[in-house]
């Protein structure tokens, strides 16, 4: 009965040690199972964590090429690499064609930027493309164009552009409407009698005689003169606006280190002898809603626009005294001559030219639904 009992025990025994070894192998497998499904996790977030930093890395590259395109619009796109501290790193490079329109040519850049994490296990690229423009989309071809005619209260001395009508074909002053020389005063001439002091004993035309160089009353006048030669309807000039470097509410503050794209709202007073702009450094000067008034010597290098605004009903002129000139182009969306207004413009090609080629004057666009990543 006793050896019965001991044997009983020791099968009790035997499946309480069985149940503890198997529960502790479960354990066991349970707690591998859960350290594998940690350790994934933490490799899952690792790569998340590490795509991110890659993905950041990627888009401050495509970011700092932006910037450098904003300041150097014709940079060549060179491959760059920088490393961001904590961050990760990034290679970023671009490359250029052009897209050639019928007033001029504009060039396309596709950026691509690749960034990697800190510990260079993941690597994200980025692509997109942006578009670098002229400010000035068409150049005006006369030295002076004007959407609404000149009065006879008008007076001018406009010094040609040789091949403003094709080649060797002289214009001077291009306008939808009349130019009143039979009522008004006016001279044009071409570059070498003004140069030589000439211009009023050599005219292409003149008071009570209207020479070939003048093209009046053209039917194939632009309707929109500000969409012309920005490519910005005029109902929309806030749009040009925004792209100013400056908006000024006068022009007391130009002068010799004046520069860029300059927008004034209202009346503009250049005072005696200042010069804006140079045959290198030439300026943009919109006058919106404003009389243009250059003081005696004042000289502007560039082109200048006397804008009214569509909404606007009122009259507005350009007053130039003794020795004041714009060289370059001046153009006016409404009608002169009707406050005994004074226009002296000399027709410039490679000033005008620096207008679609300078640095100031480029912009940049980033082009919709171009972006990429990989």
């Amino acid at each position: 009965m006793k050896a019965k009992t001991t044997t009983l025990s020791a099968e009790r025994g035997a499946i309480v040690l069985t149940s503890v070894v198997l529960l502790l192998t479960m354990a066991a497998l349970v707690t591998l199972y859960t350290g594998q499904v940690k350790s994934f996790e933490n490799l899952i977030t690792l790569n998340v964590q590490n795509r991110l930093l890659a993905f950041n890395s990627a888009e401050a590259g495509l970011m700092k090429a932006l910037g450098i395109l904003t300041i150097e619009p014709y940079w060549d796109g060179a491959q760059f690499t920088e490393s961001l501290p904590g961050q990760g790193s990034f290679t970023t490079a671009g490359s250029w064609e052009e897209i050639h329109r019928e007033s001029t040519t504009q060039r396309l850049i596709t950026l691509e930027s690749v960034g990697q994490s800190p510990d260079r296990l993941s690597a994200v690229t980025v692509t997109e493309q942006a578009l670098v423009y002229p400010l000035v989309a068409n150049l005006p071809d006369a030295p002076l164009v004007v959407a609404g005619g000149i009065a006879a209260g008008g007076n001018f001395e406009v010094v040609a552009n040789p091949d403003g009508g094709g080649v060797g074909v002289p214009l001077s002053i291009w306008s939808d409407l009349d130019v009143d020389l039979l009522n008004g005063s006016g001279t044009t001439c071409n570059q070498e009698s003004f140069a030589e002091g000439n211009c009023s004993s050599a005219p292409y035309s003149q008071t009570a005689h209207q020479g070939p160089d003048i093209l009046d009353n053209d039917v194939n006048f632009p309707d929109d003169l500000l969409e012309y030669i920005f490519n910005i309807p005029a109902n929309q000039w806030a749009l040009l606006r925004n792209e100013a470097d400056e908006v000024l509410s006068t022009c007391t503050s130009l002068g010799a280190a004046t520069s860029g794209f300059i927008w004034v709202e209202g009346h503009c007073y250049v005072t005696a002898n200042t010069s804006l702009g140079n045959d290198t450094n030439p300026v943009l000067l919109v006058v919106a809603n404003g009389d243009l008034t250059m003081n005696s010597g004042s000289i502007i290098t560039g082109l200048v626009v006397s804008f009214r605004k569509p909404t606007t009903a009122m009259d507005y002129e350009i007053y130039m005294a003794g020795g004041a000139r714009v060289v370059g182009g001046m153009i006016a969306n409404h009608d002169l001559g009707h406050a005994n207004g004074y226009y002296h413009s000399t027709y410039h090609q490679d000033v005008l030219t620096l207008l679609q080629q300078h640095n100031a004057f480029q912009r940049l666009a980033r082009v919709p639904g171009s972006w990429r990543d990989y």
